[in-house]
């Protein structure tokens, strides 16, 4: 007898984001010159929300973008964020918060990253 594995969040944002032709990482995996537009994803921490019993986990994407595609960022952020919203709301819903671009020496990209949030039901409260 199988038992079915429930798939957390980063997993089907990760897969959503790949099927509509995004390429994307967990941190740490991605080494060397940036040749092509990627997508690194992380779990970046959680919160309680007031006296509730739900939390928000919060998810980073960081864009990267080759060194000479600076221009391209705007672009591949609302690629990115169309894909968020349109096949994952209201489980993945934006927060606002946008980090300022950085030029990445060591892997010769652009990078900007923002936030999004996923609100879930703490079973232990």
């Amino acid at each position: 007898m199988s038992e079915a594995v429930e798939k957390n969040v980063w997993e089907i944002i990760s897969e959503t984001l790949q099927k509509n032709g995004i390429d994307v990482y967990p941190p740490g995996i991605k080494v060397g010159e940036c040749k092509k537009e990627y997508v690194v994803l992380k779990q970046d921490g959680s919160t309680q929300v007031g006296s509730l019993s739900s939390e928000q986990d919060y998810y980073m994407f960081m864009l990267y973008v080759p060194r000479n595609k600076y221009s391209f960022l705007s672009t591949y952020e609302f690629q990115v964020k169309k894909v968020l919203d349109e096949k994952l709301y209201p489980m993945l819903m934006p927060t606002g918060q946008k980090m300022g671009d950085y030029y990445d020496d060591n892997y010769k990209a652009h990078m900007r990253a923002f936030l999004y949030r996923n609100n879930r039901r703490n079973k232990h409260l």
